[in-house]
């Protein structure tokens, strides 16, 4: 008997291949989370995705013990393209970090890559943790993709082995830049990106400070680099969370996704 579509409501990320017909054996805390705080059954619809092989159907085969496993019965969509820029973003305090992961990821974020700064309030970063977080983040959203996140390295390292083809666009709380709108609206204007080149769209990174600022050393060697555009994101001084958000936001409007078609949801 083939699975209602609509009345999957739970969305999984696994690692596994997805071909019609196979059985994807879920992990010790999906299969607790499906079982105890869902209180899904086996013959439940659920939706998985692994990032390669698109969107699909599944049914719960067995929910027993932290054990559990899916049938996979049809694609509801196929693998497409989704591009994001890089978000390089100094670490915060963990409930912030938390949101700064999880509205990156809505967002459409490529990559993320944690940096360590002079000013910079800690210098540790669960990977593992972050990991969950963005792919939770992905499940939620829809999307098909889940981003890639780097271990973190100093700022000025990442700097200077940035590829040169890459344009880096940092938000300067000093007031030097221009509004980030202005200069992406340029970019596009030159050929530099649009949501039908995607190599462009990758090749951007967005680059914000910590929560105590860049520092002068680190603003000195930025603006060195050819590659890179000091940006404003307006008159006010912005936490670094709501500055990662604002940043992506604009992003998105004027080089990003935004013009793209919505899913098509029951």
């Amino acid at each position: 008997m083939t699975a209602d579509a609509s009345r999957a409501r739970q969305r999984l990320f696994v690692s596994d291949p997805i071909t019609p017909g196979c059985e994807i054996e879920l992990s010790p805390e999906q299969s607790h989370y499906l079982e105890h705080v869902m209180r899904l059954k086996p013959g439940t619809p659920v939706k998985i995705f692994n990032g390669l092989d698109g969107e699909w159907l599944a049914t719960i085969n067995e929910l027993r013990k932290k054990k559990g496993s899916v049938a996979v019965e049809s694609q509801l969509r196929a693998q497409g393209t989704e591009v994001g820029p890089t978000l390089v973003f100094a670490p915060i305090k963990k409930q912030r970090l938390d949101f700064l992961i999880e509205k990156a990821v809505e967002m459409g974020v490529g990559r993320l890559q944690p940096v360590i700064t002079q000013h910079g309030i800690t210098d540790k970063v669960r990977l593992d943790r972050l990991q969950a977080q963005v792919i939770e983040a992905a499940e939620q959203c829809e999307r098909l993709t889940v981003p890639e996140i780097f271990k973190p390295v100093r700022l000025l390292d990442w700097v200077a082995n940035c590829p040169e083809n890459h344009h880096l666009l940092f938000c300067d709380e000093t007031g030097s830049g221009s509004p980030i709108g202005e200069v992406l609206s340029q970019l596009l204007a030159k050929g530099a990106g649009s949501v039908i080149d995607n190599v462009n769209v990758i090749n951007h990174a967005l680059v914000i400070g910590p929560e105590g600022g860049f520092s002068a050393d680190e603003l000195e060697r930025i603006r060195k680099q050819s590659f890179a555009t000091p940006v404003s994101l307006g008159p006010r001084i912005l936490r670094a969370e709501t500055a990662a958000i604002a940043a992506l936001t604009v992003f998105q409007d004027r080089l990003g996704d935004w013009s793209n078609q919505p899913v098509a949801r029951d």
